[in-house]
């Protein structure tokens, strides 16, 4: 994965699989994380929601840079 974002970088190109792909690790990495925060709206539910955010606004750039 970090080959393509270098990939990404140089070339200008494969930003959509690239968006993709970060979104769907995004997703994993916070889907193991979700019995760590405390129950209730304390400031570890709200950064674990913002994984979540984080994973789908990056797959859904990543969709609209590959249709484009």
């Amino acid at each position: 994965m970090v080959i393509l974002a270098v990939m990404a970088m140089i070339v200008g190109k494969y930003h959509g699989i690239n968006a993709v792909l970060f979104g769907i690790v995004f997703f994993i990495f916070t889907y193991r994380d979700k019995n760590k925060p405390s129950p209730g709206f304390t400031i570890d539910y709200s950064w674990h929601l913002g994984g979540y955010e984080a994973g789908i606004i990056a797959i859904v750039y990543g969709l609209v840079r590959f249709f484009e």
